[in-house]
């Protein structure tokens, strides 16, 4: 995908599917533009056609401008009805997903700093009880086979049991040590990117054992505090965060909030606009910190990522963007998605919180790179809002499973209550609706399925999308749960 276009290969939404499965570089497109205020206009005009409510920031050297549209609907206690919206603002409180996977590797980067831990080190020998974390040739996982994705860990480990409105809640460090010690692995270490939440609630967890230390109160003292980001709370079980508002479907209906256990790590975090700023000007070291070196070996990419030009730092994936190169990261739980863009060599950063499953990467990379244009929204709603057929669960059971476009980017269909979902590698789960019995399209994003052939378990869909055809393969013995 091109990316003047629209976004690169590290979203974790659904809005660009195809960016990790056809990244390319970006051609010249003249000059760069001068330096300019957004307009204040812009979140008001996307949340006129789609999402609820809209927080971002751009951030330079001169400052921060913030910008806001839209509603924030008050969060919901237990037995209680949902408070009635309120504007959102910089201040709102967002869930930011897998952008906390950023924070989890800063605070291993922060261990390597202090000489705590190499990133080469083997993790398991911080295990409790002598637990082994090899791959299937006996080499031990390291530290940075985490931070990168390539531990050869799946996404989520197969005793979640994820069907519920809140699946990270009731995953404790006693079912991560269950599912470790009866775990397969099928290939080597270090041999391929492959996204895994699984991979990053681990590394918080070991982190954490190798500190003496909760995760939650690890990240507090290393990270949170040091960059004067107190606000910033976890969403853990049993302990919500004051404050926070509800998050909406893609259709704009309020969805229950998040809470972790032991995969904190991988999406706990939530926080506002203003709050991610300031994360965002200490990476980019535009005031002083502890934390800089640790920035400086968290931002250095050090493997292929879901490309060879999509390459992997710690926690964060870089692309090439004209003629530079930027870093991104996005998040997405049910209700909320988010995306951050840094670009070290301007010093410049830019990001956006929506609290609705849409597509907002595109808007966090204009704002960066103003010659980058935005999705064309019309055009995608008369795409997404045909109508849908229904198909009965037993045929809609035999397309799930995992299906390859090659070794690093894979799509994963699971069907859940008589409903189709789909999830690519590193990305957001999205709904999947038939305009026949094995043809479905998106309506988060404008894309087609069509699962080959007549019956029976597919060997092969074919993704359309943006004028590509892309055949992907299903894979034997992909789990084909949840």
């Amino acid at each position: 995908m091109n990316i003047r276009r629209r976004a690169f290969a590290t979203t974790a939404a659904a809005g660009a599917l195809l960016s990790a499965a056809r990244p390319s570089l970006a051609q010249d497109a003249g000059p760069a533009p001068t330096s300019r205020a957004p307009s204040p206009t812009l979140l008001q005009e996307r949340v006129r056609h789609e999402g609820v409510g809209l927080a971002a920031a751009v951030v330079e050297t001169a400052g921060v401008q913030f910008l806001a549209a839209g509603a924030q609907q008050a969060g919901q206690q237990a037995g209680q009805q949902a408070g009635q919206p309120g504007p959102v603002d910089a201040d709102t409180l967002f869930e930011f997903g897998s952008i906390t996977k950023t924070f989890t590797a800063l605070l291993l980067a922060d261990s390597v700093v202090r000489g705590t831990l190499k990133l080469e080190g083997a993790v398991e020998a911080v295990l409790p009880d002598g637990l082994k974390l090899r791959d299937n040739a006996g080499a031990a996982i390291t530290w940075a086979d985490l931070a990168t994705h390539r531990s050869g860990l799946p996404r989520l480990p197969d005793n979640l049991h994820a069907e519920g409105a809140d699946p990270y809640a009731d995953y404790d460090r006693d079912a991560l040590w269950r599912f470790l010690k009866g775990w397969q692995p099928t290939q080597r270490r270090d041999v391929r990117f492959e996204y895994s939440n699984l991979g990053y609630g681990l590394l918080g967890e070991a982190l954490a054992l190798q500190a003496g230390s909760r995760y939650d109160e690890l990240l507090r003292s290393r990270v949170l505090q040091p960059l004067g980001l107190n606000g910033l709370r976890l969403a853990l079980r049993g302990a919500p965060p004051a404050g926070l508002q509800r998050g909406h479907d893609a259709q704009g209906r309020p969805v229950p909030n998040w809470h972790f256990g032991a995969i904190a790590g991988a999406g706990a975090l939530v926080g506002s606009a203003r709050m991610l700023a300031r994360y965002a000007q200490a990476a980019l070291g535009l005031f002083e910190h502890p934390l800089q070196a640790a920035f400086d070996l968290a931002l250095l990419p050090r493997a292929d990522g879901p490309s060879p030009v999509n390459r992997v730092a710690l926690g964060w994936l870089s692309a090439p963007l004209f003629e530079r190169q930027v870093l991104n990261h996005d998040g997405a739980t049910s209700g909320f998605s988010n995306s951050i863009f840094l670009d070290p060599q301007r010093r410049r950063a830019s990001l956006v919180l929506a609290n609705a499953q849409v597509g907002v990467n595109d808007l966090a990379l204009h704002l960066l790179e103003p010659r980058v244009p935005l999705r064309d929204i019309a055009a995608e709603r008369r795409s997404s809002e045909r109508p849908a057929v229904t198909v009965d669960a037993e045929a809609l059971a035999a397309l799930a499973g995992r299906y390859a476009l090659n070794p690093q980017f894979t799509l994963e269909v699971r069907q859940r209550e008589g409903r189709l979902f789909a999830q690519a590698t590193g990305q957001g789960e999205f709904e999947l609706f038939a305009l026949a019995a094995r043809r479905f399209f998106a309506r988060i994003t404008p894309l087609e399925i069509q699962f080959e052939g007549e019956a029976g378990a597919p060997p092969s869909l074919l993704l359309m999308q943006a004028g590509q055809r892309l055949r992907f393969f299903r894979q034997p013995g992909a789990d084909t749960g949840r």
